[in-house]
């Protein structure tokens, strides 16, 4: 908003906000939801005596800038700090009393199956810049689902209730450390040819390691730059060679490029993702 422009975090492209809509070209544009560009705003306006700082991609583009924010904050010279994820990573300060928590949901509904985990894990950290230094914090959090049993645990700080129910969760459905996994992305800079090459890939892939194969989907960041993107993802037990496992995708890639029409087509694996 401060200069007045819409930027990719993945591959950096900028370009200017739109000023009518390109479907039916009205001009009345309003912005929905918020970052943390928009949160700042809004605390301004609600503490004007408060000295506000926001920590997040664009302010902490240098090292200087992410160390003033830290060194202003620590120091008494800002009284709140907005921030993403990067504000619960590794600091202690001595004299915050309230942490609040945005949208718990968010964390909670992303397409990974780890998202619990991770969600109970930033929570905790959170939560856990506040009162520090056998001081008595609040935290505050929002969320749509406050029956959600990673809420509660959340709440009780109960990690081993979190942790039997996820790990159960993963031995059901075939997911790590219960079995390993292999994400295969494929690219292409068109959509309509890319959705043809994964089903294909995906058809061969089941023909191979059978109910194994998950997919193909859209990842969450499903386009960077000129490229469109799918992902298959395929589960192995441990007992299973990772060599041969290596040799059958090698072989079904090199099918599908030996197909006039898929010429184009990018494949690449990432292994035990992490």
């Amino acid at each position: 908003k401060g200069i007045d422009q819409l930027t990719c975090h993945y591959c950096g492209h900028t370009y200017q906000p739109s000023r009518s809509c390109p479907a039916c070209e009205s001009t009345e544009l309003r912005n929905r939801g918020f970052g943390t560009e928009k949160v700042e705003d809004d605390i301004k306006q609600i503490f004007p005596q408060s000295s506000v700082a926001r920590m997040d991609l664009d302010t902490t583009r240098t090292r200087t800038a992410y160390e003033k924010i830290i060194a202003d904050f620590e120091q008494g010279r800002t009284d709140i700090l907005i921030g993403t994820q990067m504000v619960s990573k590794g600091l202690d300060f001595d004299h915050v009393s309230v942490v609040g928590i945005l949208n718990a949901d968010t964390m909670l509904n992303y397409p990974d199956f780890r998202s619990y985990e991770h969600a109970f894990q930033l929570m905790v950290q959170v939560a856990g810049r506040a009162g520090r230094k056998n001081k008595r914090g609040t935290v505050i959090l929002q969320t749509k689902s406050i029956d959600h049993a990673i809420i509660n645990q959340v709440i009780t700080n109960d990690y081993l209730q979190m942790i039997t129910e996820q790990l159960a969760e993963r031995q059901q459905f075939h997911y790590p450390p219960y079995y390993r996994l292999v994400y295969v992305y494929l690219k292409n800079r068109r959509e309509d040819l890319l959705d043809v090459m994964a089903k294909a890939m995906a058809e061969k892939l089941r023909a191979v390691f059978g109910d194994r194969i998950l997919g193909p989907d859209k990842p969450p960041v499903a386009r960077i730059q000129t490229l469109f993107i799918k992902k298959i993802i395929v589960k192995i037990e441990h007992k299973v060679s990772m060599s041969h496992v290596k040799e059958l995708l090698l072989r079904i890639q090199h099918e599908m490029l030996e197909d006039e029409r898929f010429k184009s087509l990018i494949v690449y694996y990432d292994v035990d993702p992490v």
